[in-house]
């Protein structure tokens, strides 16, 4: 089945699942900064699933769902922290957590996927395939 448009990935249909309950969860939180930054974080799951998804190049691609998969660690990382301070009720963030994880592990599986056989290379290796790559497309 091919992908029709940067809304087809479940990684990028759960990522909008967990802005929803982010933004109920954030709804009566007065710590600006808290709240803008684990927002940004959310929203910067499935924008950049979104924005990787018509780059030229896999190595594009895959450096965007990287950059996806990055903040998808930092909202967790956040919602420990909300978590310890009880900014929101338990359920909320086990709730978002359970989404936050299920994203982490789609994304891991989309990199693997468009990695293909280059995924098994040491990481210097796959480097340099990528720039190969990169120099190929664009003399």
């Amino acid at each position: 089945m091919s992908m029709k448009n940067f809304e087809d990935p479940l990684a990028w249909q759960r990522g909008m699942d967990l802005n929803v309950a982010v933004d109920i969860a954030l709804s009566g939180s007065r710590n600006f900064g808290f709240k803008d930054q684990l927002f940004r974080a959310a929203l910067s799951i499935c924008n950049n699933i979104a924005e990787g998804y018509e780059m030229p190049t896999t190595a594009n691609q895959i450096k965007y769902l990287w950059i996806a998969k990055g903040s998808c660690n930092e909202v967790h990382s956040m919602l420990i922290l909300a978590k310890r301070r009880g900014y929101f009720s338990e359920a909320a963030v086990d709730e978002m957590i359970a989404l936050q994880d299920q994203i982490g592990k789609l994304l891991r599986t989309s990199i693997k996927q468009k990695a293909g056989k280059w995924s098994k290379l040491p990481g210097s290796l796959l480097i340099l395939s990528f720039w190969v790559n990169l120099t190929l497309l664009y003399p």
